[in-house]
């Protein structure tokens, strides 16, 4: 499986909720399917409050098509601390995909300016 773990994402807004948009890929399925337990959305900086929108693609070339929202999950504004742990937000999917499908996260608002955002990291493991 291909996790993109540590990505940094979030300041471009992505409005729609239809699979088109600016998509920032999370996660690709092993040859043989993959079951992804969580998605991890830890704050990096200073954010604004969001959404963040989790999508299913049969293809990486995202559209209406071949992508659904799978689920969404509202994350706070979170101001950065050197004295405080800052949460980490999870969004359950406890779900197999099929052989090379993808999973793709979206932001409804920006999380702010440029290295403000969300380390994204799904927890899977491949067939």
């Amino acid at each position: 499986a291909n996790n993109n773990t540590g990505l940094v994402v979030g300041p471009t807004a992505t409005t729609t909720m239809d699979g088109s948009g600016t998509m920032y890929k999370a996660f690709t399925a092993g040859a043989n399917g993959s079951y992804v337990q969580k998605v991890r959305f830890r704050p990096v900086g200073t954010t604004a409050a969001t959404v963040a929108r989790v999508f299913v693609s049969s293809s990486t070339n995202t559209g209406t098509a071949n992508t659904w929202l799978y689920d969404e999950m509202t994350l706070p504004a979170v101001t950065v601390s050197q004295t405080a742990a800052t949460s980490v937000f999870e969004l359950p999917v406890n779900a197999a995909l099929p052989a090379n499908y993808l999973l793709y996260v979206t932001f409804g608002t920006s999380t702010g300016s440029t290295g403000n955002g969300y380390s994204v990291v799904t927890i899977a493991g491949d067939y």
